[in-house]
């Protein structure tokens, strides 16, 4: 786990080194391992956990990255490792430097989810198998339309949906409270077109998404819903709801409403006007 004690030996560690290499393109410090005093393979890693627990999604060119800012905003640091075990190295710049149109998406939420601690170790310790893409292809195949789906994700962590190539990022949004969870989502899906950093129910209290907005809507089981929440669920979804747990996919079809709930809601509104 990843908790505040961690973040709080990452903000005293280590000293660096100035990359001379880089000192006009891009000026930036670094710490590696087995060249910077004192710093061991287990730091790196323990790093590298902690930027993306506590860190932010932003711009290097075209290139998404998860850095963390100081608490005084004068630093930021990031790594450039394909797995959180890999990582050997950590580089750190001032903040005023910035490549890039700086329009990443934000993943803080404000809220402190007990998953924030456990969100670098998440897809480790919950891999899904080898045939389960497949397995649920031809579970939602039965609930497909003519085109690739609009997908929406409630309680999409770290990007499950994704990860199983259920929707591609262009045609997804997710929402979830964890900032560090969003973070690992858009570390491995750094195109992804939405993603609401809130509590689930506030965000379906605020009436932000209509009537068959997106064809699928899927649910953690984890996510406690009242069966007013659960009826506006299945408002938003065109053709299916999907809750998903640990042993089963749930389909809902409610294909056969969404034109009439569509239909009802405008002549509502015209009677509004």
């Amino acid at each position: 786990m990843i908790t505040k004690s961690d973040l709080t030996w990452w903000l005293k560690f280590a000293d660096w080194t100035f990359a001379k290499t880089f000192a006009e393109s891009a000026p930036h410090w670094y710490v590696v391992e087995g060249r910077s005093p004192g710093v061991k393979h287990e730091d790196m890693v323990r790093a590298a956990r902690v930027i993306h627990t506590f860190g932010q999604p932003g711009k290097y060119y075209s290139a998404t990255k998860i850095y963390l800012v100081s608490a005084d905003g004068r630093f930021r640091w990031w790594t450039e490792d394909n797995d959180f075990t890999d990582t050997t190295l950590v580089n750190r710049a001032t903040t005023e430097l910035f490549y890039g149109i700086q329009n990443a998406h934000s993943t803080v939420s404000g809220i402190e989810s007990p998953y924030d601690e456990v969100a670098t170790l998440w897809d480790a310790e919950h891999p899904f198998a080898t045939d389960e893409p497949e397995q649920v292809r031809r579970l939602l195949s039965a609930v497909r339309g003519k085109y690739p789906p609009h997908v929406f994700d409630l309680g999409c962590g770290t990007g499950r949906v994704l990860d199983l190539g259920l929707a591609s990022p262009d045609r997804y949004a997710g929402v979830d409270s964890s900032q560090a969870m969003l973070n690992l989502l858009i570390r491995k899906h750094p195109k992804v077109a939405a993603i609401y950093p809130h509590d689930i129910r506030n965000t379906l209290a605020a009436g932000t998404f209509s009537p068959g907005q997106f064809d699928w809507v899927f649910i953690d089981s984890l996510v406690d819903l009242t069966a007013d929440q659960l009826a506006h669920v299945e408002e938003i979804a065109r053709l299916a709801v999907i809750v998903v747990d640990a042993e089963e996919w749930t389909i809902h079809n409610v294909s056969a409403k969404p034109i009439g709930r569509i239909l009802a809601q405008s002549s509502a509104m015209r009677s509004a006007s």
